[in-house]
């Protein structure tokens, strides 16, 4: 089965971290589905190109999830894998690791290292896999952002109206950490959210 034609957005980074956003999260017994979302194009915002891999401040490995301008705010989020919890943090001797999923909204960091949860390494998977969240930007527009499970590569939101966005998950290179965000104008309501595995089949399906 092949993805939905509907507006594809390249993303750029990764998540291991439990999303403490307020809002959504997917059952984790959500069944697969063999029905793709409807082909429409979404007329939908601008989408940053994938952000490199690039080094962050007290020794941490950051990627950008997703970036752009929504209902006239610029956005973007970002994950930070830090080896070792940095000492402003949380004091003390820290010999776990952090994952950081952080928020820019207008320009103005939502909070210093954003929503974190403690790794015991780069392939550390025992952090709560299928987390979603939302925040929402002035204007009343979202973004919905992911940890997927392992398998999951791609996800579409399909909306009240018909119309999809389509966007690749991100990964840390050299660890398990990975996300997704999907920015939902303010005029759309989701409706339904698909994830696809490596060979483009629904993997799991959700309706909000």
């Amino acid at each position: 089965m092949s993805l939905p034609s509907g507006k594809r957005f390249r993303t750029g980074a990764a998540i291991a971290a439990v999303i403490t956003l307020a809002g959504l999260a997917l059952n984790g017994s959500a069944s697969a589905s063999t029905t793709p979302a409807p082909t429409k194009t979404a007329a939908a915002p601008t989408v940053g190109s994938p952000a490199p891999v690039a080094a962050a401040p007290t020794g941490g490995v950051s990627r950008v999830v997703g970036e752009g301008v929504l209902g006239g705010t610029a956005w973007s989020v970002s994950l930070t894998y830090y080896p070792h919890t940095p000492e402003d943090f949380a004091p003390g001797h820290n010999p776990v690791g952090l994952v950081c999923l952080s928020t820019v909204v207008g320009g103005k960091s939502v909070s210093p290292y954003g929503d974190c949860s403690g790794v015991t390494g780069p392939g550390d998977k025992t952090t709560a896999l299928g987390m979603y969240g939302t925040r929402t930007l002035p204007g009343g527009a979202t973004l919905f952002i992911a940890q997927p499970k392992e398998k999951v590569v791609a996800a579409t939101m399909t909306y009240a109206d018909g119309h999809t966005t389509t966007v690749d998950k991100v990964t840390i290179p050299d660890t398990a950490f990975s996300a997704y965000v999907i920015p939902v104008p303010a005029d759309r309501h989701m409706a339904g959210l698909d994830e696809y595995d490596a060979q483009h089949h629904v993997v799991a399906h959700q309706n909000f």
